[in-house]
């Protein structure tokens, strides 16, 4: 509604006189744009077609009373405000029904004037409130549906970069394992025993999920190890072996200034750790280990000695797993998780 459109009330009263002086007190009294009808059936038209702010309906008129056109009213706008005029006889039903139909105030004949004007200008400021509180409830509601809109394009542009940078990482570990030819397939394959041994202990999925991508590239430190020493056939020297360990460091750099793959910063930089003391980089025990580490480090001793590595050939099944009670025995591994990889491997839920 415009500021300064004046509010329209419609009169209805089968007797002319009343909506004639009731309609000529109110244009000298105020502002409102007055109009009239002796016969419910048109007043109902008039309503259907005008933008009408309040009704003042008598309560006795023939062929419809005010009740019943109120009720119609209300059928085709049931914000409109309702006054209903009414004689002292008629008091009895009128009350019965106001709570039916929504009927703001009614007013017994004969009314005083000034009163009456009262009530509609209190009822119009009501209807008023009532018409913001909508409109502020259509643009919250707009701003809402505009504010979800909005997030699902920033969402789906955070997904767009995420995944880029998922992308530009596990191809980082591509080049690394064609680099490396004894690790291809190394990488997805311990990222898919990881994510197998981590539901079963019942990780949650996000803790999965980032363990899946951390065994997808925690060698990527390799990047910076010498192609000469990654495909050395023979034992590394002290030096060499040196060089080989500070790719838990480097990986563990990569990953740190990336604001989505910093979560995997301690899986890449710990998963040579050994619950002994005797790991790198950073000598960690026990506790100070994470659970995602120590799974990646199961996961990861498995893959190297069941794959041709340069020093020799892939081992038989049964001597690796002896092997794997063996390191969790010098507490090099973590006990629990490699008997139920075990486990997992002798009932074929990790496939091998």
């Amino acid at each position: 509604m415009e500021e300064n459109k004046p509010q329209t009330i419609l009169i209805v009263d089968d007797e002319e006189i009343i909506t004639y002086s009731l309609s000529m007190h109110l244009s000298l009294s105020t502002n409102l744009n007055v109009i009239t009808s002796n016969d419910p059936v048109n007043a109902l038209k008039e309503i259907q077609n005008k933008d009408i702010d309040l009704v003042i309906s008598d309560y006795l008129m023939p062929g419809m009373n005010g009740i019943e056109f109120l009720t119609e009213v209300k059928k085709i706008n049931k914000d409109i405000t309702l006054i209903l005029l009414t004689g002292y006889a008629d008091k009895e039903n009128v009350i019965k029904a106001v709570n039916q139909v929504g009927v703001y105030y009614y007013i017994e004949k004969p009314w005083d004037n000034d009163s009456l004007i009262k009530v509609i200008n209190n009822g119009l400021e009501k209807a008023s409130l009532i018409k913001q509180l909508k409109n502020k409830i259509v643009e919250i509601e707009n701003s809402k549906d505009e504010i979800n809109r909005l997030y699902n394009i920033l969402e789906k542009d955070y997904r767009v970069q995420v995944e880029s940078i998922e992308n530009v990482m596990v191809s980082l570990a591509y080049i690394l394992e064609a680099k490396d030819k004894y690790t291809v397939g190394h990488t997805q394959r311990v990222s898919a025993y990881a994510v197998k041994l981590a539901s079963k202990m019942g990780l949650d999925e996000d803790r999965i999920e980032k363990l899946r991508m951390a065994g997808l590239i925690h060698d990527i430190g390799k990047i910076g190890v010498p192609e000469v020493i990654l495909n050395k056939p023979g034992k590394l020297t002290e030096e060499e072996f040196e060089l080989v360990k500070n790719h838990t460091v480097i990986g563990g750099n990569i990953c740190r200034p990336l604001v989505n793959f910093s979560d995997l910063y301690d899986m890449i930089r710990h998963h040579h750790e050994k619950l002994n003391g005797s790991g790198y980089p950073d000598g960690l025990k026990e506790d100070e280990i994470s659970v995602e580490a120590r799974i990646l480090s199961v996961a990861d001793v498995f893959d190297a000695l069941y794959s041709d590595r340069p020093y020799r050939s892939k081992m038989p099944l049964d001597k690796v797993i002896e092997i794997l009670r063996e390191e969790s025995e010098k507490r090099n591994l973590d006990a629990g998780l490699v008997e139920k990889f075990i486990e997992m491997v002798d009932s074929r839920e990790i496939q091998v």
